[in-house]
């Protein structure tokens, strides 16, 4: 059989993946992304006074990186479901962006536990920043082209204030680890904007 003859017999979207399939696999991976984040925290056994007070100081800031990333998982899995809503099978264009979303969602423990131990250097907030921003640009991406797809012009989809956010954070976290943190509250706000600024769009 040529490569015409055996195209003939191959129905249209054959390629495509099935959202359901596609949305249950995202879930697995964000809930196991998320229970990861809870095997980090651990405090050691036998200790009592100095060293016991201590501990719980280091349980606290681990506790907080956690509370941290299990929010930013719980909001992508929000964006996730709200950027497919309007796909029907997942091209493979948008099967991949699928993919490398998902893998820059399984690597969110490692930035975490890098921002609990170094969070007063630029390599904290800086990898942390760039893994959650690049994240958010690929849901982004993925809103769009569903969006497109489904006939919805671009004006329609919220501009990705996470991504801007996070991804700014890298370069202020040269200056300021600190500042950098501090500047990912600015994604609340904005993203209330995004979303009224694309309600104006639809």
């Amino acid at each position: 059989m040529n490569e015409g003859e055996r195209r003939r017999f191959i129905p249209p979207g054959a390629d495509h993946v099935p959202k359901g399939r596609m949305l249950a696999l995202s879930d697995g991976v964000m809930a196991i992304a998320m229970t990861l984040l809870v095997l980090d925290i651990k405090l050691p056994e036998g200790l009592s006074g100095t060293e016991l007070r201590r501990a719980l100081g280091e349980v606290q800031s681990q506790a907080s990186a956690f509370l941290l990333s299990a929010v930013v998982i719980a909001l992508f899995w929000r964006a996730h479901h709200a950027a497919l809503r309007n796909a029907g099978a997942l091209d493979p264009a948008l099967f991949w962006l699928n993919v490398a979303f998902l893998v820059l969602v399984s690597l969110i423990p490692f930035p975490t536990q890098v921002l609990e131990n170094y969070g007063d250097r630029f390599l904290g907030p800086g990898l942390y920043g760039a893994v959650i921003g690049t994240a958010a640009l690929v849901v982004y991406a993925m809103d769009l082209r569903t969006s497109r797809s489904a006939g919805v012009s671009w004006r329609g989809v919220p501009l990705p204030a996470q991504a801007v956010v996070f991804l700014l954070s890298v370069g202020i976290a040269w200056v300021s680890p600190l500042a950098a943190i501090c500047s990912w509250a600015a994604t609340v706000p904005l993203a209330v904007l995004a979303d009224r600024i694309a309600a104006r769009g639809r």
